[in-house]
């Protein structure tokens, strides 16, 4: 699927709108939705092309599974890396990617992707600074998540990922 053609606003309408129909069709029919996924993917690849300064939506989720099913961290740079890309050019876009790569997810009801992606000292660990972690919660927020404890979340979260990384 050739998306081109179509402007940045169009691009991120049809996101929406993908989005809005595939869960309205799951639930009120049993139809393939192989199609919206496809589309989907193919979208978000454009979206990404056009704003990620070199972030790749594919290569940042293989990074993060590959990571995940090892049961190990990975850092921002790390990320950036696996697209190729260097950090200092697109360190001001990561916040926006892992928003857009954990919406992605969540369409799919898949854990909040991003648990896995830390500060590079914290790689060890899989602490969060206060801010990454204040950004990260906000984020489930937009996602409709509750949350009571942050700390316990960000944990569950992990967990989920290696979880869902382990899977076939």
């Amino acid at each position: 699927m050739d998306f081109s053609q179509y402007s940045l606003g169009q691009i991120r309408i049809l996101i929406q709108n993908y989005s809005r129909e595939k869960e309205r069709k799951s639930k009120i029919y049993t139809v393939d939705i192989k199609s919206f996924e496809e589309r989907m993917v193919a979208l978000r690849a454009e979206l990404e092309i056009r704003t990620g300064k070199g972030l790749s939506f594919e290569k940042s989720m293989e990074a993060i599974r590959n990571a995940a099913k090892d049961n190990r961290f990975l850092s921002y740079g790390d990320l950036a890396a696996a697209s190729g890309a260097q950090w200092s050019a697109v360190h001001y876009e990561i916040n926006s990617h892992l928003w857009r790569l954990i919406s992605y997810a969540h369409d799919h009801g898949w854990p909040m992707l991003s648990a896995v992606v830390v500060n590079k000292h914290n790689v060890c660990t899989g602490q969060m600074e206060p801010e990454t972690l204040k950004g990260f919660i906000r984020a489930a927020h937009e996602l409709g998540w509750e949350i009571t404890d942050e700390i316990v979340f960000l944990r569950e979260q992990q967990k989920r990922v290696f979880d869902w990384a382990s899977r076939p």
